[in-house]
């Protein structure tokens, strides 16, 4: 369990600094969805991802002893992660983001599997499933940077 304790920290890092390096450098006014800047767009998904960051965190601390509530928390993220997807409108952004937001998916199908039966998982997909969630943060630092 240790081990998925820190898989699972590693993963939710890098998830917790994407939505703290996403910022951009948007006006404070309510964009119109057929005119969303980039700047605007990654503002709109920086705040929905600081929203519930705090709460992810202080989730973390119970992984070890709870890991099928870390799990639960780490799917309400994606299902907020994936709203928050919806909300763009910025097509490049919203790509961007969208291969984010389904490789983060993926990572958290690896936990859950892994959570359940630690024997029957690869550990080989659930590496490449932090690395694709690594490489997706990479890019969104990219178009939002």
């Amino acid at each position: 369990m240790q081990k998925f304790a820190a898989l699972t920290t590693a993963a939710v890092a890098v998830v917790l600094l994407a939505g703290c390096a996403s910022g951009g450098a948007g006006g404070g006014s309510t964009p119109t969805p057929k005119a969303q800047t980039k700047a605007q767009a990654c503002k709109t998904l920086e705040s929905d991802m600081k929203s519930v960051s705090s709460e992810l965190q202080s989730q973390m601390t119970k992984i070890q002893s709870d890991p099928t509530t870390a799990v639960a928390k780490l799917k309400e993220f994606d299902g907020k992660l994936k709203a928050a997807t919806d909300k763009v409108t910025n097509e490049d952004v919203h790509e961007t983001a969208s291969g984010f937001e389904q490789s983060f998916s993926n990572l958290v199908s690896q936990l859950e599997a892994y959570s359940k039966d630690p024997q029957s998982v690869d550990s080989t997909k659930l590496q490449d499933s932090i690395t694709d969630v690594q490489k997706s943060t990479q890019k969104m630092s990219e178009v939002c940077g």
